[in-house]
């Protein structure tokens, strides 16, 4: 599954002010109360954000590069829907990418990293057992931080930050549904492969939490 976003990404191109915008905006679409197909505007966000219009503006051009949003000139800035065919390019990238970078945290991960990983996993399953997409979604960034941090290498960390969130908002279109909780439970099972430093075990429950999730989708788009 996909995450929060961690204090690593909040740095990267943006200032301090752009990265909170970046953020808020970000978790707003992500969780749906900006839902596909909405229309927003800088001034409006500006305001409830306590921000001016520049470091807004900022978050929105970066948010468009990550293809959340789409800028109109002179028409608006709207919240782009949610792809099912850009879902099943994105398990291309889940299926390389991804699953390198889960493989080098595995491998390089420390004994206190691998105990952190363990308790995130219990807590995941008893977040997914409550039907609590919220606080499962909030562990699981704790996750994606601790193997970032463990793989040490920055390239894959960034190439999968818009990953994480066009997965995570597909996923909250689908709360209630049968297909979350077999992916939120296949993610676990990843995630405790992990713990157990047993990078071929994490290599075989990625592929099939990825087979689910194709299939899924695939089922969706017929």
């Amino acid at each position: 599954m996909a995450r929060q976003i961690p204090k690593t990404q909040d740095a990267g191109e943006l200032d301090p002010l752009a990265a909170t915008a970046y953020t808020t905006i970000l978790d707003r679409i992500v969780r749906l109360d900006l839902p596909p197909g909405s229309l927003i505007s800088e001034n409006s966000l500006g305001r409830e954000m306590g921000l001016s219009r520049t470091p807004v503006r900022e978050a929105l051009k970066r948010l468009e590069r990550e293809y959340l949003v789409s800028i109109m000139p002179r028409r608006g800035i709207i919240v782009t829907e949610v792809d099912l065919r850009s879902q099943i390019q994105l398990l291309e990238m889940r299926r390389g990418i991804e699953m390198r970078l889960l493989l080098r945290g595995t491998e390089r991960a420390s004994d206190g990293q691998r105990a952190e990983m363990k308790r995130l996993a219990s807590e995941m399953e008893a977040a997914a057992g409550a039907g609590d997409l919220a606080s499962y979604v909030r562990h699981d960034a704790e996750f994606d931080a601790i193997v970032e941090e463990a793989c040490g290498n920055r390239f894959l960390t960034q190439a999968m930050w818009p990953v994480h969130a066009l997965v995570r908002r597909y996923w909250h279109t689908q709360v209630g549904t049968a297909g979350l909780r077999e992916a939120l439970d296949r993610h676990v099972r990843v995630v405790r492969a992990a713990a157990d430093g047993d990078a071929e075990a994490v290599r075989q429950r990625l592929t099939e939490l990825c087979d689910q999730t194709e299939s899924y989708i695939l089922d969706q788009m017929r």
